[in-house]
């Protein structure tokens, strides 16, 4: 068995005070009530190492089928933002040895797979947990690390122009002290090994539909749909369930509310 996934989940527990504490000096600390200008020194946001630094995509490009077009939209702001170009700071190591790894191991257990007469099992299960909730904190990195926009729909808020995204987000009231949480938080499940305890609360769809979707709530859940391989997939990355089909029900409800 390849120890690759160990030594990058190794990496992570090991340089969270590190990635921590860069991004608090660099995007949540104000000086006189204004943002400090970050360091154009990047760091890996999963090791902490400064070298080699490479762009990591938040969604992988064979996910989205690089359509370049494909794009998510800021909910603040309702600026645009294609998955093409939505990346984060991540070394060479991380990003095309360890993460590359999981992306084909993602694509192997998809690929030909009818998920109706083909479930996944614990194994499968656990890989697709990592690889969501690995999606999960990218976002948090993307939000914290990208300031507020002016768009033609909401116009120019001049408080809020040197404020993160993460800060800003519809439905949360967090604080820096919350933000920094949340993001360490993240940081620690990325360097977990077993999900059992979270088994339940991944659900498994056979999708039908033609085009990529996706939403996602930071750090409470995420739909995922692969329509080139026919899967949907929706996560509580908080909640524990008794059973899968409790997940399922509460998971429909919120599918439902958002389309």
């Amino acid at each position: 068995m390849s120890t690759k996934p160990q030594n990058f989940r190794k990496a992570v527990r090991q340089n969270i005070k590190t990635v921590i504490d860069y991004i608090d000096r660099n995007y949540v600390l104000r000086e006189n009530d204004k943002a400090i200008t970050p360091s154009k020194d990047l760091i890996c946001m999963f090791c902490g190492r400064d070298q080699s630094i490479t762009k990591e995509h938040i969604i992988p490009r064979w996910a989205f089928v690089k359509d370049t077009k494909a794009f998510f939209t800021v909910t603040l702001n309702g600026l645009h933002q294609t998955y093409n170009k939505a990346t984060i700071p991540a070394c060479s190591q991380c990003n095309s040895d360890l993460l590359n790894d999981q992306e084909r191991l993602l694509q192997q257990l998809f690929t030909g797979r009818d998920v109706k007469k083909e479930p996944f099992y614990w194994d499968g299960i656990q890989e697709i947990i990592r690889w969501l909730e690995l999606i999960d904190y990218k976002f948090q990195i993307y939000n914290i690390t990208r300031r507020f926009r002016a768009s033609k729909k909401v116009g120019k808020i001049d408080y809020l122009v040197d404020f993160p995204l993460y800060m800003l987000l519809p439905n949360k009231d967090y604080t820096p002290f919350q933000v920094l949480s949340a993001i360490r938080r993240s940081l620690k499940r990325l360097s977990v090994a077993k999900k059992h305890k979270h088994l339940n609360s991944l659900v498994v769809f056979k999708s039908i539909n033609k085009g990529f979707h996706f939403f996602h709530t930071i750090d409470e859940y995420i739909f995922l749909e692969l329509p080139q391989y026919q899967i949907a997939l929706f996560y509580f990355f908080n909640e524990e369930f008794g059973t899968v089909k409790e997940a399922h029900n509460q998971a429909m409800s919120i599918i439902k509310k958002v389309y």
